[in-house]
């Protein structure tokens, strides 16, 4: 077996360093998603987007089809929904609550959907 004595280059270690906080973030983001759930259901926000964020008695919110800053000034200045100001909805709760619903899945298309289609 030949081993080499070449250090790794300047170009493979800025890859390195580099990715090293996006998988950090990821790891952040998914615990934040996870917290989400439970604050998208201490927040009462399913009774009327559903459990899911599916919708019903108010639109479907997952996965949310706006980016976060949208989403924020949706949240804090609704034109039908009570506002939910940062004293009442702070904004590390409002975040993972946003990023648990983007880990919810699109619906297939009606026409992906079988038994619609005879309806």
């Amino acid at each position: 077996m030949h081993r080499s004595n070449k250090r790794p280059g300047p170009a493979l270690l800025a890859v390195v360093l580099t990715a090293l906080p996006l998988a950090a973030g990821a790891d952040d983001h998914g615990e934040r998603a996870a917290g989400g759930k439970e604050l998208y259901l201490a927040y009462q926000c399913w009774q009327c987007h559903g459990y899911e964020g599916q919708g019903g008695a108010a639109p479907r919110v997952a996965p949310s089809e706006y980016p976060y800053e949208a989403f924020v000034r949706f949240v804090r200045y609704p034109n039908v929904m009570p506002a939910y100001p940062t004293e009442l909805l702070p904004e590390e709760d409002l975040r993972a609550i946003y990023d648990y619903l983007q880990t919810i899945p699109a619906p297939p298309p009606v026409e992906d959907i079988p038994a619609l289609d005879d309806l």
